[in-house]
């Protein structure tokens, strides 16, 4: 066998040298695609996760907003009570029907037909 003749290694042309390393450099790219969708996308601490937490917020603090507005009124009526004696018997009457001594207080009731 001292005469046999080895095999050579396949020639590396400069072609298919250049188609595998931009073969390979794509196959590097997605895999680093799917390292970074996995990390900021699909764990819990991802991107979707982070958009989900700013709705929350948003929406938090649209509800602060309405409620500090309402806390506003209130306040107002509560200091409106306080100060106008007027105004607060207004309210006594109409709210809670409320009568001075000797004053009667009519409730009037509309029926409404019921059909048959």
């Amino acid at each position: 066998m001292a005469g046999a003749r080895r095999k050579s290694p396949p020639r590396v042309t400069r072609n298919s040298a250049s188609w595998l390393r931009g073969r390979l450099l794509w196959v590097l790219i997605g895999i680093l695609g799917l390292l970074l969708v996995q990390v900021f996308v699909l764990q819990d601490e991802g991107l979707y996760r982070l958009f989900q937490l700013k709705s929350q917020v948003r929406a938090a603090e649209s509800r602060i907003e309405a409620l500090k507005v309402e806390n506003d009124k209130l306040e107002a009526e509560r200091q409106r009570l306080l100060d106008d004696p007027e105004y607060l018997e207004q309210v006594a009457r109409e709210k809670y029907r409320m009568a001075k001594p000797g004053e009667k207080v009519y409730r009037v009731v509309i029926e409404t037909k019921k059909e048959q």
